[in-house]
């Protein structure tokens, strides 16, 4: 089932990624990062399409991408690169939307593109092209993909302005920014984690409570009151960002009178909790 829903989220991804190409970025002369940059470029300066030069490309990628990835993983992105080569093809000339406003076209597209791309990258696959280098760099630096991808990006891009206008190269990279900031935000989504301190006289009920409700772990730590010295418990836990809900309401029904301090947490790795590139490496 989850394989069922997985392989139209790639597909889907990566139709809205070529439509946002050819309807937004190309008819403004804006520019890309990546693999799809460089088919752009050599489209702008040959007219060939863009899915052509994105296929030809991606084939010493992909022979790159087999040393570091298991074979479920190549397939779902040598998927998501046909589709996405397919889809280009498909959506050329389709539709035009042309502008002045180029921070509106820059918006546009990398909102466009990012959530392309973010559905993509959440179902354990890629477009191929420096998405896999980006993965390799991810895993080994675990930074938000998104993040590695516009850093990855940054120096192909910047190879543009020996051709192309610095306000358009800007504008450019100011579209990859925004693509980069929606895909970490669909790669978080509401699997984002939160951290939760929990200071109570009733720790003794709380604690059972929320490895009963919750079925999460619970570390203990000791504590002491500032001004009173008391000796007390502070309950430590990580929940889910569909939980926390649930666990404030379970703290006010079994303790109303808690100190509780809730902080965003950015990567939780253990037992119950998992990132998107340890879920590529487990499809092995």
């Amino acid at each position: 089932m989850k394989i069922t829903r997985e392989i139209p989220c790639v597909l889907l991804g990566s139709f809205l990624s070529a439509f946002m190409i050819n309807s937004v970025l190309i008819p403004n002369h804006f520019l890309a990062g990546g693999i799809s940059g460089l088919s752009i470029l050599l489209h702008y300066t040959t007219s060939l399409p863009v899915g052509m030069f994105v296929f030809v490309l991606n084939i010493p990628l992909f022979v790159l991408g087999k040393r570091y990835f298991p074979w479920a993983f190549i397939y779902r992105s040598l998927l998501g690169m046909l589709s996405f080569s397919g889809a280009l093809f498909l959506t050329r000339g389709l539709y035009s939307f042309q502008s002045t406003d180029l921070f509106l076209v820059a918006t546009l597209g990398g909102v466009g593109c990012g959530i392309g791309y973010g559905l993509i990258y959440s179902n354990r696959a890629t477009m191929g092209g420096t998405d896999i280098v980006s993965m390799i760099l991810c895993r080994r630096f675990s930074l938000g993909l998104g993040t590695i991808n516009f850093a990855v990006n940054l120096v192909i891009i910047s190879a543009s302005l020996f051709v192309f206008p610095l306000r358009l190269v800007a504008y450019t990279l100011f579209s990859m920014y925004v693509t980069s900031l929606v895909v970490d935000r669909m790669q978080i989504g509401l699997n984002e984690s939160k951290t939760v301190f929990i200071i109570s006289n009733k720790h003794e009920l709380l604690v059972p409570a929320i490895i009963k409700s919750l079925h999460r772990g619970v570390t203990l730590l000791e504590g002491q009151g500032g001004y009173t010295h008391d000796d007390k418990r502070v309950i430590l836990t990580t929940v889910s960002l569909l939980q926390l809900s649930r666990l404030k309401e379970l703290i006010q029904k079994v303790d109303p009178k808690a100190f509780v301090i809730v902080s965003g947490t950015s990567e939780v790795l253990g037992r119950g909790f998992k990132t998107i590139q340890d879920e590529i490496f487990d499809l092995a």
